[in-house]
C-alpha cells in the first residue's frame, strides 16, 4: 500500500506530464454512415407531462424562512462570541439576541414574496402544460437547423403518422426518430420553487434492414424558478430554456453522427499505453501511436492521411503519414518538453474532410545522450 502511495505522489510530481486517455469517441463509423442514404426526420409525440403542486404556500414559506434566517443569524452571533475575548463575547451575544427577530422578520418578508400562492401554482401549471404542446416542434426545429448547417446528407422532415414501410416506399433509406419521453417539474430545496427534468432522445434506423444505426438518450435539468416565473408570457421562459437545451444537444448529436471521425490517441512507446504515465520518456525517438479513423476499411486506408503536430518550446514540426504509428526521422532535442496531437484527412460522403485534432498530450525527452 505504501509503495502504491509513493508511486502516485511521484507521478503527480512529474509536472503535468501525466495524462489520462480520452474516452472512446461516440462518432459513427464510415460503414455505418454509408447506411444512412436519404434520411427522413420523424417528429416525436407529445411528452408525458407531470407538474407538481407540492410547494409551500406563502404562509408556510414565510414561517420557515423566518425561522431559518433568525436561527442562522443567532447561531452565527453566538459562534463569533465564542471566538471573541471575554469583554466582547457578551456584547456580541446580546447583539445577536436583540437583532435575531428583525432578521427573522426580513426572512418572513422574503419567503412571502418569493413563494407563489396555491392559486398561482395551479394557474401557472395550467399555462405551462398548454405551452408544452409546442415542445416536440421545438425539438424538431433544433435538429432541422443542425442538420441544415452541418450534415452532408439528404434529409426531409416527415410527420409522425408515416410508418417505416411508407417511408421506404417514398424512397427513404433511413429514418431519424426523435423521441420526447417525459418532462416533469420537481420541488426545489427551498420548497418554494421548481425545476424541470426532461427525458428525450433519438434513434437512427436503416429502413432496408430494420437495424438501428445509432441511438442517444438524454436526461437534462433546467434551472430553478417559481412556477409563476416559468409561466410568464404564456410559458415563454420555459420554451426558451428548452429551445436552448435542444439546440446544444442537436448540434452535438449531428456532429457525432455525421461529421466527427472517431480517432483516438493511444500513447507513446516505450511507455505504458495502459496508464498514459508518460512523464519523462527514455530516449529521443519515441514511437507515436493512435487508432485508425473509425470504420475505415482496409481497401480505403490509403485514402486516409494522418497529420501529426509536434511542438517544442522553440519550434513546431508537422509530419504526414498513412499509418497509425510514426517515429520522427531525427532525434528530438534532449531534456525538452513536447506537446503532440493528431488529426486525419479523409473522404466524407464523397468530399474531402479533415477531422478535429485529438486532445493534446505532453512528454519530456531524456536528458543527456
Amino acid at each position: 500500500m505504501r509503495k502504491s502511495y509513493w508511486l502516485i505522489i511521484g507521478t503527480l510530481l512529474l509536472g503535468g506530464c501525466v495524462t489520462q486517455p480520452p474516452p472512446e469517441p461516440p462518432a459513427l463509423s464510415t460503414s455505418a454512415r454509408e447506411q444512412i442514404g436519404y434520411m427522413a426526420v420523424r417528429a416525436p409525440e407529445r411528452p408525458q407531462v407531470t407538474l407538481t403542486e407540492d410547494l409551500d404556500g406563502r404562509g408556510e414559506a414565510a414561517g420557515r424562512t423566518a425561522w431559518s434566517a433568525g436561527a442562522g443569524w443567532l447561531g452565527g452571533s453566538l459562534e463569533m462570541a465564542s471566538q471573541s475575548g471575554d469583554e466582547g463575547a457578551l456584547l456580541i451575544a446580546l447583539f445577536g439576541l436583540a437583532t435575531a427577530p428583525m432578521v427573522a422578520a426580513g426572512g418572513a418578508v422574503y419567503g412571502a414574496a418569493a413563494a407563489d400562492s396555491a392559486e398561482a401554482v395551479q394557474s401557472g401549471n395550467a399555462v405551462l402544460s398548454a405551452s408544452l404542446d409546442h415542445a416536440p416542434s421545438l425539438l424538431v426545429h433544433s435538429f432541422e437547423t443542425a442538420l441544415a448547417e452541418a450534415a452532408p446528407v439528404r434529409w426531409q422532415a416527415v410527420g409522425r403518422e408515416l410508418n417505416n414501410h411508407e417511408l421506404l416506399a417514398r424512397g427513404f433509406d433511413s429514418v431519424l426518430d426523435l423521441e420526447f419521453d417525459q418532462i416533469t417539474s420537481r420541488v426545489a430545496e427551498n420548497r418554494m420553487h421548481v425545476y424541470f427534468v426532461t427525458r428525450y432522445g433519438m434513434e437512427l434506423t436503416n429502413l432496408h434492414s430494420g437495424i438501428a444505426i445509432a441511438s442517444r438518450q438524454w436526461r437534462e435539468t433546467l434551472p430553478t424558478q417559481s412556477v409563476s416565473s416559468w409561466a410568464e408570457n404564456n410559458g415563454a421562459g420555459l420554451a426558451m430554456a428548452l429551445d436552448e437545451d435542444f439546440d446544444a444537444l442537436a448540434a452535438e448529436t449531428v456532429a457525432e453522427l455525421f461529421t466527427r471521425p472517431a480517432i483516438r490517441v493511444r500513447g507513446l512507446e516505450p511507455v505504458s499505453r495502459g496508464t498514459f504515465g508518460v512523464g519523462s520518456i527514455p530516449g529521443r525517438r519515441p514511437l507515436f501511436i493512435w487508432t485508425a479513423l473509425d470504420g475505415t476499411s482496409k481497401a480505403g486506408k490509403d485514402a486516409v492521411r494522418y497529420e501529426l503536430e509536434l511542438r517544442g518550446r522553440s519550434a513546431t514540426a508537422t509530419f504526414e503519414t498513412a499509418g497509425t504509428r510514426f517515429v520522427p526521422p531525427e532525434l528530438l532535442l534532449a531534456c525538452e518538453r513536447y506537446r503532440w496531437r493528431v488529426r486525419a484527412h479523409y473522404q466524407s460522403f464523397g468530399s474531402p474532410a479533415t477531422s478535429a485534432w485529438t486532445p493534446e498530450y505532453r512528454f519530456k525527452t531524456a536528458c543527456g545522450e
